[in-house]
């Protein structure tokens, strides 16, 4: 063991009894009375117009690659392309790690009401297919105030043989569906009650054995008229037609030339979109953020004092699929010496929030706090949610036992009068009316926000290059107590 890693190894450990004694935030208040130059230097390379830049080649991309850059498409594989190239040239030796997963191919998708009246509809990934000419029933609706989540919802509905039409609600559509499998429907639509009224989303079964009917996304717009309809008697003709496929797709890596390779810090994004949108805001922002991070590291990353590895993960827009399976494949050597996971999403929602990801206890805690420190020095507000929040690639991480951390400005959720006086924005709208929408396009974004919250990823990765015995030591605490309570 060199000497210098022996130094680290007591440090961390005293640190581990600090914590273990109930003093986190003592260590973090001590630890940020330092400077750190590197993450200074790092926080002001993220300027709006550098990455406005980056933000219009991803945009040109996908105006070239049929208007999105999804995992599966020509878009996804130039974005992967604009990326490496940027990084070679700075410098860096990049990876491109090969990733398996099975893909979800629609052949057809069409609705048609009472024989004439075509309604935009979007097949659910992994959902049972119709029969090749279709389903025709009648449809089915609750009575309002019903939500579909157990059987008694359904008591005076006609539910058997018929196309059930609802809106999502908390329990969760798979929940739904299974109510309405079991009482006989032969499909389901569904929307998100959204205050953008003509918004569709294309639904995942996250676990296909939950489903055994076809289910379809529709806006609400159309699906509040389809309840109506149901009241008079209407029928559809239903159309969802798809298969499941081996595919690949891609993750980038790329790390700095020196460092502790046993203390590696990573700061990653997903590069991929959702094959209905550009995917500027989604997730464009962080992967920028990344790729400038990286090239403003570049001159030091022979000198960094702690290694650290960026990402740009593939097919996150289908389950996390890049960065689970990267994690997969690190052994329990390689888990142990990644320090942290720093994750970034949507960065620039239109009328967005300041969301800082806290995992409540261990690395994760300390990490948010972090966060929490930046913005408060710069007078910004923000609010604190739980790492589960948001769905994305430092989940992976966080089920392997390593601290993660990450920003975001809000997606589906809906801006309260209490959020409008932190933020401004408009209360009772979407963060992002364009999330997962063809009008995620530079024209979206917020770029004040952009150019506030960027910078805030990259000072935490510099601070950590340069000094993470805080966050090894309270994940180490945490992982001690856990094991303590289990025993």
């Amino acid at each position: 063991m060199r000497v210098a890693r022996l130094i680290r190894a007591l440090s961390i450990n005293a640190l581990v009894m600090l914590v273990a004694a109930g003093a986190t935030s003592t260590v973090v208040r001590a630890a940020e009375s330092a400077p750190y130059p590197l993450a200074e230097r790092l926080a002001s390379s993220l300027t709006s117009g550098r990455l406005h830049a980056h933000l219009a080649a991803l945009q040109a991309i996908a105006d070239r690659s049929g208007g999105n850059r999804g995992y599966d498409r020509p878009g996804f594989a130039r974005s992967a392309a604009y990326v490496a190239a940027r990084l070679r040239l700075a410098g860096y030796q990049v990876t491109t790690q090969t990733v398996p997963y099975t893909n979800f191919e629609v052949a057809e998708e069409r609705l048609v009401v009472d024989g004439s009246m075509a309604v935009p509809v979007l097949m659910t990934r992994f959902t049972p297919s119709t029969p090749a000419g279709g389903v025709d029933a009648p449809l089915a609706a609750l009575p309002g105030g019903r939500t579909g989540c157990a059987a008694d919802d359904y008591d005076g509905v006609s539910v058997a043989g018929a196309v059930v039409v609802l809106a999502r609600a908390a329990c969760g559509y798979a929940v739904q569906q299974q109510v309405v499998a079991a009482l006989g429907a032969r499909a389901m639509l569904l929307y998100y009650p959204v205050p953008e009224l003509e918004n569709i989303y294309r639904f995942l079964a996250f676990d296909p054995t939950m489903f055994t009917i076809p289910v379809g996304g529709i806006s609400r717009k159309d699906g509040e008229d389809l309840i109506g309809r149901a009241a008079t008697g209407a029928r559809v003709r239903l159309t969802l037609r798809g298969s499941a496929q081996p595919r690949t797709t891609v993750n980038l890596i790329a790390e700095t030339a020196g460092g502790d390779p046993d203390n590696v810090v990573m700061l990653g994004a997903h590069l991929d979109s959702g094959t209905e949108a550009p995917g500027i805001n989604d997730n464009g922002t962080a992967a920028v953020t990344v790729l400038q991070t990286a090239l403003a590291m570049a001159p030091y990353q022979t000198t960094v004092r702690n290694k650290v590895r960026f990402a740009w993960w593939g097919a996150e827009e289908v389950g996390n699929l890049g960065s689970a399976y990267y994690v997969s494949q690190l052994s329990a050597a390689d888990r142990a010496r990644i320090a942290v996971l720093l994750n970034g999403e949507l960065l620039a929602s239109p009328n967005g929030g300041r969301f800082v990801w806290d995992a409540g206890s261990g690395g994760g805690r300390v990490v948010a706090d972090l966060f929490a420190g930046y913005f408060e020095r710069r007078n910004l507000p923000y609010e604190r949610h739980a790492i589960t929040s948001i769905g994305s690639d430092h989940l992976e991480f966080a089920a392997a036992g390593i601290a993660v951390g990450g920003i975001d400005t809000g997606t589906l959720g809906v801006k309260t009068p209490e959020q409008q006086v932190l933020y401004g924005g408009q209360a009772g709208r979407m963060f992002d009316p364009c999330y997962h929408q063809p009008c995620d396009t530079v024209g979206n974004l917020d770029s004040p926000a952009l150019a506030a919250n960027a910078p805030s990823l990259a000072w935490v990765t510099g601070r950590l290059a340069t000094y993470d015995e805080d966050v090894r030591a309270a994940q180490a605490g945490s992982a001690a107590t856990t094991t303590r309570r289990s025993s």
